[in-house]
Order: C-alpha cells, then structure tokens, then sequence
C-alpha cells in the first residue's frame, strides 16, 4: 500500500541541525514512520510517500537533497538512504534478517580471496551524485574501490519491493557485478549477475539445497544454513 502526504507550506527557516540529530524520530525503530514521525522532518520537503512501511522523503528544492542532508539524518537505527535526491528511510531489521546477515558474512570472510573483503551494513556505497545506498553486505576488491564486486540485500519485514524493485535497478544501472538476494521467510536466495549491463538470475536454491557460486570468488551454501 502506498500512501502519499503533500506538504504544501514552504520551508521558511533554517532546520535546527544539532537539536534534530539529538532528537530523532520517535516510536520503534522497527517499525514504519508515523504521521506524527512524517511531519517532524525538518528540510524542506514536496511530498513524503510510503510504500511497504518504507518512507520517500523527496525534497521542495528541484536539485533534491543531497548527501549534506543524508549525514544530517539521525543515528537512530533506522537505515537512511539517497536515491535521486530523495531521501529513505527504512526500519531496523528483525531477528531473521539479522541471523542471515551474521551468517552469511561469516561464511564470506571466510571465503574471501587476495584484497577482497566481505563488509556488513552500515556502509554507505556511493553510486552516482545524488545515490547513496546501504546494502546488508558488501564485497569490495580493494579498500578504495567504487563499485562493490557484490551486494546482498536480505529481505525483512518491510520494504521487500524495494529491494527487489528499486534496489535492483540502482545496483544493475551502477553496474555491480553480483546482486544477491536472500529471503528469510522461505528461505532461499536468489543470485543476479550482470550480462551485457542486466542482470540475470544465475542461481536459486531454498531450504537445504546448495547455491554455489564463483564470484566474487567460489563459495557453497544452504539458505537453511543462514537460519541455523
């Protein structure tokens, strides 16, 4: 369900940057903003959409906001992304989602060749000017690389079409060479590498069956493992 709120009064005065940062959002971090929450925002903002408990803060300004905004956002265990100048924000995860995330990072570490490193969220990955995303993990070939050689995004309980949708289609315009998504719930992982500049589902397995993979670098699996 999407649900779209209209500021229509312009932003006359300067945010209070250092109380805002001290005085985040209220209610759970785990679950979606509310009207109250959606109000309190302090830039300048046209329109403020939410769609599967995922919030779009887009900004009054054409040029949208800017990643000055995005390090302005509160430390409050929500996840904070820019996509196009506008601004999103998440819910924390759960206890499956984090689970994957512990296993599946220990399991790439462990198979982590050369100057590879497997890193886990937060860590912002900057694809273009005005995107900046926060995939569950990343590998990167060397400290300085731009472009991760693979992000793994792990569904949770909100925002699943924006990391089968939207994420997608940033992470393969980007050009990543390996988008991974695991589903907790079923659980399974799907496995996207990039041919010709679009991705193709490569593998899939689910529950106990193996999903073996060569890139980054060779690695076998179970989605089952990742729930253990």
């Amino acid at each position: 369900m999407t649900r779209v709120m209209v500021r229509h009064e312009p932003s006359t005065t300067q945010p209070d940057e250092d109380g805002w940062a001290c005085s985040p959002f209220t209610g759970l971090a785990g679950e979606p903003l509310g009207d109250a929450d959606l109000r309190r925002w302090p830039f300048g903002i046209g329109a403020v959409e939410t769609r599967d408990g995922v919030t779009f803060f887009h900004s009054r300004h054409p040029d949208g906001f800017t990643p000055d905004d995005l390090r302005r956002t509160p430390a409050d265990g929500r996840r904070y992304e820019l996509v196009d100048g506008t601004i999103v924000v998440s819910p924390s995860p759960g206890y499956a989602h984090q689970l994957a995330v512990a296993h599946l990072l220990t399991l790439l570490v462990g198979a982590q060749t050369e100057a590879a490193r497997a890193l886990p969220a937060p860590f912002d990955v900057t694809l273009a000017t005005g995107r900046v995303l926060q995939p569950d993990i990343v590998v990167l070939a060397h400290p300085k690389a731009k472009i991760p050689l693979l992000v793994v995004e792990v569904l949770s309980r909100f925002g699943r079409s924006y990391d089968r949708r939207d994420k997608f289609d940033e992470y393969e315009t980007a050009g990543i060479p390996s988008y991974w998504i695991v589903d907790p719930d079923v659980p399974a992982v799907f496995v996207f590498e990039l041919t010709k500049g679009r991705y193709e589902q490569v593998a899939y397995a689910e529950g106990p069956a193996t999903c073996a993979v060569d890139r980054p670098f060779p690695l076998s699996f179970s989605p089952a493992d990742l729930l253990a």
